[in-house]
């Protein structure tokens, strides 16, 4: 292995020759550079599965050497420890015979080959077989340290998804895997959720060793140098691989293999030339054959109850069957005493400074919405209605007119300005919305509201399958068990006419009706009280759109629930709505019936309206 930059390309041996003895002598961190990292340690052992960040150091060693377990290892040290190094189940390897001699070196501390000597264990990919006991500590090398990365992006909404316990993408990601292999096929990385509370990914370990953190009496660090992380499994602490109630969880191995070289069917086993299999931990594998290790101790910490069982798997991938769990139908939508499930009072946003002082000179009368005061823009102003059980509420307007704004006031996307919100399901009707937190209005919108965007694309993972989208909102509101998402992904799918031969597939091949109709089967997984529709038929041809409407008519007049359709289109709203509000300019300037409306319009903007929507 090499060290390799612009300049020059160097041997981790010759490193060590070219460093001086005061570099040794002050060690190769510095002791601020030590105390940050202990420091860290302390939090992450303070909360188990949270990574802490760290001043990551450039280190003399190659990156896949793993510089963040080596920052961590060389932060704990004292003279008085004990220190091994394994490189993936070697001892004897060019890496870590290079990692022990620069670790000794520069810490001045002892070292050894056998794990039941040693206080410290500086691991590439494995945990050894010996079973580690109190007052040891395990440092792995990480080389990605977040759970997320592979389902999100952005590190900003990374960090809210782990502030919010928010791991329903993690789930849909095993259920994909479920559905495209039969088994979860992840080997390291495996998921865990640690004290019940953070998700953490086992990378370097593989899967055999991830029953072994569970209660384990040792110390566990995990040290991501190039993402400048540390998170720390503390001894006895409770770690549980994610998976579904009804798939067990499996670890790598078959009950028939064993270790040709010292006959061990309880460790994890490598192949090995000829077709045979091999202990991956050398040093266990050399003592069982000269008969130095205590086998019945290890047998019971080996996780043999984890092997593959093929008669408790999964069978097969297609739809599980189109019954409703738990024959779960619509719930009843209960109502405020006044009859409402919704009410929203005197809603309204501003853009810009002023607030209700920069809406004086807007509004229908003058016709801006541009504020002469402060030149904020008025996009909404003193909205109000109500929506009862079962019944469907329409706010129709020109593009601009603000009906879009209200709408995600009320879901959350923007924070109102004025007014409040009340729903039944939310302290009885008396608390307002408006003035919950953030994490608060998202849990809503998982079991409360379901939201249909305008474009499916905001409303879908398209890289998803239509039944895995489905299966994020389950998830997210406690669904656990693989069949239940699976015959309840089906039924809904079944609902909104999409072909359960299509189920599996990626959203991103299907057409726009078609993600349309599983973007309503998705807002309606969990039989929210409220439904928000915003531009439900925008973009879609003339036949498709009509579908679509057909379709949610006849949902919408099945189910108790509460709607509020946003549209400029009067046959939409026509189409679904009992009652109206029509928007202008940031106001309501005209209510009532939605057939009277259309029949009889009073405010000439309506009646434009009308007259456009008749030709």
């Amino acid at each position: 292995m090499t060290i390799t930059d612009t300049r020059r390309t160097v041997t981790t041996a010759a490193v060590l020759d070219s460093l001086d003895a005061a570099t040794f002598r002050r060690g190769i961190l510095d002791e601020g550079s030590k105390r940050e990292i202990r420091r860290a340690t302390l939090t992450a052992v303070c909360v188990p599965g949270y990574q802490v960040p760290f001043g990551s150091r450039e280190m003399p060693v190659a990156r896949g050497w793993g510089s963040g377990g080596l920052q961590v290892t060389l932060g704990l040290l004292g003279a008085s420890d004990t220190v091994k190094v394994i490189d993936q189940g070697d001892d004897d390897g060019v890496n870590a015979t290079n990692l022990r001699r620069l670790i000794v070196t520069s810490e001045r501390c002892e070292q050894t080959q056998d794990s039941r000597d040693c206080t410290v264990v500086q691991s590439r990919h494995r945990i050894p077989e010996e079973p580690l006991v109190e007052g040891q500590t395990l440092v792995l090398q990480v080389p990605v340290a977040e759970p997320l990365r592979g389902v999100e992006k952005s590190v900003r909404e990374c960090a809210r998804m782990h502030a919010e316990a928010d791991y329903s993408m993690i789930w849909v990601s095993l259920y994909e895997d479920l559905v495209r292999n039969g088994v979860i096929t992840k080997t390291t990385g495996y998921p865990v959720l640690v004290n019940g509370r953070y998700v953490m990914i086992t990378t370097p370990i593989p899967r055999w060793d991830v029953p072994r953190l569970n209660d384990a009496p040792h110390l566990s660090l995990f040290g991501a140098g190039r993402e400048k992380r540390i998170f720390a499994v503390p001894p006895y602490t409770d770690v549980r691989p994610l998976t579904f109630d009804d798939v067990p969880f499996e670890v790598e191995g078959a009950a028939e293999q064993s270790c040709h070289r010292c006959g061990s069917v309880d460790t994890f086993l490598v192949e090995a030339p000829g077709g045979r299999t091999a202990c991956s931990d050398i040093e266990w594998c050399t003592r069982t054959r000269d008969g130095d290790v205590d086998a019945a101790w290890h047998r019971g910490h080996a996780p043999l109850r984890f092997l593959p069982d093929p008669t408790r798997r999964v069978r097969g991938t297609a739809p599980a069957g189109r019954r409703d769990p738990a024959d779960q139908q619509a719930r009843p939508v209960p109502a405020s005493d006044a009859g409402w499930t919704l009410a929203v009072r005197g809603v309204g946003k501003v853009h810009g400074p002023g607030g209700a002082d920069a809406v004086p000179g807007t509004g229908p009368d003058t016709g801006t919405a541009i504020s002469p005061r402060t030149g904020a823009v008025v996009a909404a102003w003193d909205v109000g209605f109500d929506v009862a059980p079962g019944e469907a509420l329409g706010l129709i307007g020109e593009s601009g007119s603000g009906k879009s704004t209200v709408l995600r006031c009320l879901v959350g996307e923007e924070n109102a300005t004025a007014g409040s919100m009340y729903l039944t399901t939310v302290g009885g009707g008396r608390t307002d919305v408006f003035g919950l937190d953030a994490a608060a209005r998202r849990a809503l919108r998982v079991d409360t509201i379901g939201l249909v965007h305008q474009n499916p694309a905001d409303g879908l993972t398209l890289t998803v399958s239509a039944g895995g989208n489905i299966a994020e909102r389950l998830t997210a509101a406690g669904w656990r068990n693989y069949r239940e998402i699976r015959d309840r992904a089906a039924h809904l799918l079944e609902k909104v006419e999409v072909p359960l031969d299509r189920m599996d597939d990626p959203v991103h091949t299907f057409s726009g009706g078609m993600r349309q109709r599983v973007q309503i089967a998705k807002a309606l997984a969990t039989d929210p009280r409220v439904l928000l529709l915003d531009e439900p038929t925008t973009g879609l041809d003339a036949s498709v759109a009509a579908g679509v409407l057909d379709l949610l008519r006849r949902l919408l007049a099945e189910r108790d629930t509460a709607a509020v359709v946003v549209s400029h289109d009067f046959a939409v709203i026509e189409t679904l709505t009992d009652r109206c509000l029509v928007m202008n300019v940031g106001r309501v300037v005209e209510a009532g019936l939605t057939d009277q409306l259309f029949q009889d319009p009073h405010h000439p903007y309506t009646q434009r309206l009308v007259a456009a929507a008749r030709r």
